[in-house]
Formats: structure tokens, C-alpha cells, sequence
């Protein structure tokens, strides 16, 4: 009886970390997603919500992109991945920041 209990903890403690990993995972997609949706609507030029539907379409598959690309990464991987996309955002916005003629 022992043995079956301890089988069920480590099977919980496994679905709970695999949740999680999948959940940050989504996150990073969606944000990654936002972020591509929000370039292309600049792009176009349609940025008052006319282009609704394009919109969440760039979200949509670059979610499904980046989670099938991701499939085999581990939390440290996904947090190295974040960190380093976090830190080409900070450049991009100073580099806007410095820009002559903006």
C-alpha cells in the first residue's frame, strides 16, 4: 500500500511540474505572439482594431510556433530563452529611446 502511495506522489509532483513547465511555456508563446501582432498591425498600419482578425491570427500561430518549437525545453532553457528576449527588448526601446529624428 506504501509503494502505490508513494507511486501516486511522485505521479502528482510530476503532473504538477509538467503543468507548470506547459503553463510558462504558453505564457512566453502568447507574450512572443502579442508582441509579432503588435509589429504587424504597425507594419500594415491598421492599428485602430480594423485588422482584428490578422491580429489574432499572427497570435494564434506564433504561439503554436513557438510551443511546438519548445517542446523538448526545460524550465532552464525557458527561462534562458525568456531572459535573452527581455533583454533584446530592452536594447530595441533604448535603441528607440536614442534614436535621432524620433
Amino acid at each position: 500500500m506504501s509503494e502505490l502511495v508513494g507511486k501516486m506522489q511522485t505521479q502528482i509532483k510530476k503532473t504538477s511540474s509538467d503543468l507548470l513547465l506547459f503553463s510558462v511555456k504558453l505564457f512566453s508563446g502568447l507574450v512572443l505572439g502579442l508582441t509579432f501582432g503588435l509589429i504587424m498591425q504597425e507594419i500594415l498600419g491598421k492599428a485602430d482594431g480594423e485588422n482584428l482578425l490578422g491580429f489574432l491570427f499572427v497570435i494564434i500561430v506564433t504561439t503554436g510556433a513557438f510551443l511546438r518549437i519548445a517542446k523538448a525545453w526545460g524550465m532552464t532553457t525557458l527561462l534562458v530563452f525568456d531572459l535573452i528576449c527581455v533583454l533584446i527588448g530592452m536594447v530595441l526601446k533604448y535603441y528607440i529611446m536614442v534614436a535621432p529624428g524620433a
